[in-house]
Parts: C-alpha cells; sequence; structure tokens
C-alpha cells in the first residue's frame, strides 16, 4: 500500500479531529457561559423585581429558587470538566495535526523511505491516543453529529490548497 496516501488520510483525519475537537469546545464554552449568564441574571433581577412589584412575589421567589437550584446542579453537569479536557485536547491535537502537516513536505517529496513515513504515522496516531486518554481517561467525549459534518467540512476546505491544481 502506498505509504504517502496512508500518511495523507492520517493527516487529513488529525486535522478533522483538531477541527472537531474545537468546534465541540466553543460550543461547549458557549453553553457554560450561557449557564453562568442565565443564573447571574436571574438571581439578581429577580431580586430587584421582587423588592418593586412585591404582588408577584411568587414569581420572583421560583425564579430565585429556580437559579440557586440550577447553580447548585450545575457543578454536577459535565460542563465545567469537559470543558477544561476540551481545552487541553484542542492544543495537544492541534499540536499534532500541525506536526503531521509539516512532516507532510518530506513525505510527498519523496525524501522518506516507506519505513519512515510509517514511523512518522504510527509516532502522530501514538500522540493522538495519549492525548485522548489523557483528556478522556474514563469516558469518551458524546458524538455530535452536526459538529462532526462541519468539522469534516472545513478540513476538506483547510485542504484544498494541497489538492488544488494550479492554473
Amino acid at each position: 500500500m502506498n505509504q504517502q496516501r496512508i500518511f495523507w488520510d492520517e493527516l487529513v483525519t488529525s486535522r478533522r479531529d483538531a477541527r472537531y475537537v474545537d468546534l465541540y469546545l466553543a460550543r461547549t464554552e458557549l453553553i457554560d457561559r450561557c449557564l453562568k449568564g442565565f443564573i447571574a441574571i436571574a438571581a439578581s433581577s429577580s431580586i430587584a423585581g421582587w423588592a418593586i412589584i412585591k404582588e408577584y412575589s411568587f414569581v420572583w421567589a421560583a425564579v430565585v429558587a429556580g437559579s440557586q437550584v440550577l447553580q447548585v446542579v450545575k457543578e454536577y453537569l459535565p460542563y465545567k470538566t469537559r470543558l477544561r479536557a476540551l481545552t487541553v485536547l484542542s492544543q495537544d491535537l492541534n499540536a499534532i495535526s500541525l506536526s503531521a502537516e509539516n512532516h507532510w513536505y518530506k513525505v510527498c517529496t519523496g525524501t522518506l523511505y516507506d519505513d519512515d513515513i510509517h514511523d512518522l504515522r504510527f509516532d502522530l496516531k501514538q500522540r493522538k491516543l495519549a492525548a485522548l486518554q489523557k483528556a478522556f481517561p474514563s469516558a469518551g467525549l458524546p458524538q455530535n453529529k452536526k459538529l462532526e459534518e462541519r468539522a469534516e467540512r472545513e478540513t476538506l476546505d483547510y485542504f484544498a490548497i494541497y489538492t488544488r491544481e494550479e492554473t
């Protein structure tokens, strides 16, 4: 089998995986910010609303209680832990992807033997596995089909520079 083609596939996969984690990280950060923002706004505005409009004290009390429950439950939601793990994993996978892209020049110009290309590819795979196990030692990242499809599209766009024919 052509080692250059296999390395190319690994390069593309590394980039796609890094992009997927970046997108997942951005989504997780957004959810975390929204939760924190909702809690802050609900708690502070409901207390002010309660003081101003006393007829609806039950509503304001429910909003305060709800925000307090959400504050407590939020600590048990996976976002905080996942956010830390995704941040580290994103950095690691992007470094691995960049390393693979850097090695691609030597691979595509034919300056490396098949054994050398195989060793480079295997090293990339080991580094990726180590990064994944470090970030998520017990459970993996839940699958998100929309983010996977977007990462795939963005990866194809990213590598279009390599596959574009010169005019």
